[in-house]
């Protein structure tokens, strides 16, 4: 289009309505095809960017004819509707509200598109029929139409199928789920929704029941055991190979037909087609991997590198970059260790403590796959090396609507909060020792069985290894100040010399600098609780419009000092009531004092804050 019309001097043409043309966008040394909807002055028109599906009125300079030969290519935008939904009030018209807050949710990001077309229908359907999937900030999957529902911006609709016959043909009204044993026809599609990138990617083509709304998304919910090594100071093995650092990665021979067994088992039982949309991987993250020899093995994430990703088959040590469609994010055989053991050459040294080309050329040739016997004269394994853990189970939230009690462990600022569901019943048996007050963290306001295991494990915490992984998200455990251990997680590196980490309490939503002596790896037992502190927004206020002269929260200059301490205030040693407004993308609530009076008001009273209907 540039190449066309960059140079093109403008021409007096009678321009009317669908006819098509190229324009030129204001500010932007850009040109597109578009179609007229309206002469709005002399001057002016209005015009449908047909490949990006953008409207905008523009100056009639800005429009020159369309080549003949581009008007044969198709359009590159597809026009969508959401099926299910209708717009709230009686009208058939959403409202702007409705039409920001999509805008907001889906410009620029990447979602599933699925065709709600069913078979034997007519599939020029015209805007398609759709429901759109996307991913919120925790990377959870989420259906646009229901969170417009939860937000109050939506209905749902009843979906009119209807079911012909050769005597008649009648209508049946149909509520999702859908109960039916026919099927349709739904098409996956991978939109971008940024109008500077390509339009839309079909991805696959596959028959689903049509009560089948949820697509299950296979996890990754844990780290494959370590090798486990033989309870003897001498044994044979077999070689598998070496490592470009010198490491030797052997199978014992006492598991070798173990090993042949488990692999034929994965090879009969695993039949994957691969993942319908992009995954996010992570160094470290145990998988599944289909080798260049096209069999599955059980493998670990090392490194990613653009589309490709280095792996370790784990079970025989070698490493390999392969395409991102030979993982998948599956744990096989959880229970079973690692049947390979990586091994040094004791009392060896590199020349230079580096393994050089023609050296590891030599082992390799004098190693691989020859049987040895392994005198084991010190265990090298790396008992401080930092398993690779999921990260901590979420809690959720009663839905919405619903009232619920809870206590509030952190202000981040007047309208953002960490907090912890809570009884009514066993409210004054709480110590109200949280850091609303910005002090310590208290013991009571957790489940009995988290307590008590962190009661015991504090008594020898000690004795756990140091962190020695401090990738994000990392699960830990964290010295506070009070001297007691916590369950934290990772958030970044913030000084290299002394290293200090930046980690979160995740029962409490705290964040504090620490040096790496006063962190812990976890163990595995305190990983089966749910996080307890839930990041909240909170509903029915924002910052003032005018509000001069007030120091401002560094970290969220829309909010004063003023602000936050009184709202640290109006939450500090009281019973509190939440009341969910919508869970996707953010958790969003109104929180309440005595069932009924919103905490907020107080600060709109005192003018350091807007009621926001």
């Amino acid at each position: 289009m540039v190449a066309a019309y960059e140079n093109s001097k403008w021409e007096p043409i009678k321009w009317e309505n669908d006819m098509h043309c190229a324009v030129k966008i204001p500010d932007k040394n850009q040109w597109r095809r578009g179609q007229i909807i309206r002469m709005v002055t002399d001057t002016l028109v209005e015009v449908l960017l047909y490949d990006v599906g953008v409207e905008l009125v523009v100056n009639i300079t800005c429009l020159r004819e369309l080549q003949e030969d581009l008007r044969t290519m198709g359009r590159l935008s597809l026009e969508c509707s959401l099926v299910d939904i209708r717009p709230t009030g009686g009208s058939d018209k959403w409202t702007a509200t409705a039409c920001d807050c999509l805008s907001l949710y889906l410009t620029g990001a990447v979602a599933t598109i699925i065709l709600q077309v069913c078979s034997g229908e007519n599939n020029t359907t015209w805007p398609l029929p759709v429901k759109i999937f996307c991913r919120d900030e925790k990377g959870e999957r989420v259906d646009v139409s229901k969170y417009l529902i939860k937000k109050g911006l939506a209905l749902r609709e009843r979906r009119i199928k209807k079911l012909n016959n050769s005597h008649s043909s009648s209508e049946k009204s149909l509520e999702n789920p859908l109960e039916q044993d026919d099927s349709m026809v739904t098409k996956c599609i991978k939109i971008n929704f940024d109008p500077d990138k390509k339009a839309a990617d079909v991805i696959s083509e596959h028959r689903v029941s049509e009560f089948q709304q949820k697509i299950p998304e296979p996890r990754t919910t844990g780290c494959y055991k370590p090798p486990a090594i033989p309870n003897m100071k001498v044994f044979e093995a077999i070689v598998s190979c070496i490592g470009d650092d010198g490491t030797i990665f052997v199978v014992p021979k006492l598991s070798e037909f173990e090993l042949i067994k488990m692999m034929n088992e994965i090879q009969s039982n695993l039949k994957c087609l691969g993942l319908l949309e992009p995954y996010f991987w992570k160094k470290g993250e145990a998988c599944a991997v289909r080798g260049s020899d096209t069999m599955w093995y059980r493998g670990k994430v090392m490194e990613v590198v653009g589309g490709t990703i280095k792996v370790q088959y784990l079970d025989h040590g070698f490493t390999e970059k392969i395409p991102q469609c030979h993982l998948y994010p599956i744990l096989l055989y959880p229970d079973t260790p690692q049947f390979c053991i990586p091994c040094q050459l004791y009392n060896t040294k590199p020349v230079g403590n580096v393994w050089q080309p023609d050296a590891i050329e030599l082992l390799q040739e004098l190693l691989s796959k020859r049987e040895v016997e392994i005198h084991i004269m010190e265990l090298l394994l790396s008992e401080t090396e930092t398993p690779i853990l999921p990260p901590y189970l979420p809690s959720s939230l009663p839905p919405p609507e619903e009232l619920y009690a809870v206590q509030v462990k952190h202000v981040v600022s007047p309208n953002e909060v960490y907090i912890c569901l809570d009884s009514v019943e066993s409210c004054n048996l709480f110590n109200q020792h949280s850091d609303t007050d910005d002090s310590g963290i208290s013991w009571e306001s957790e489940s009995e069985s988290l307590n008590e295991a962190l009661r015991r494990f504090n008594k020898n915490v000690e004795t756990f290894p140091p962190l020695t992984d401090f990738r994000t998200e990392m699960p830990c455990l964290a010295e506070y100040d009070d001297g007691l251990w916590y369950r934290a997680k990772i958030v970044s590196v913030k000084e290299f010399n002394p290293l200090a980490v930046l980690v979160q309490f995740v029962d409490y939503g705290s964040t504090e600098k620490l040096t790496i002596n006063r962190l812990r790896q976890i163990p595995l037992h305190l990983m089966q609780y749910p996080a307890r502190a839930i990041k909240v927004l909170l509903a029915g206020f924002k910052p003032p419009l005018r509000d001069p002269g007030k120091t401002r929260i560094p970290y969220c200059p829309k909010w004063s000092m003023e602000a936050l301490w009184a709202m640290i205030d109006c939450l500090q040693g009281k019973q509190l009531y939440a009341s969910s407004k919508a869970q996707a993308p953010e958790q969003i609530v109104t929180l309440y004092e005595d069932e009924q009076y919103p905490v907020h008001m107080s600060l709109v009273e005192m003018g350091l804050a807007d009621q926001d209907e």
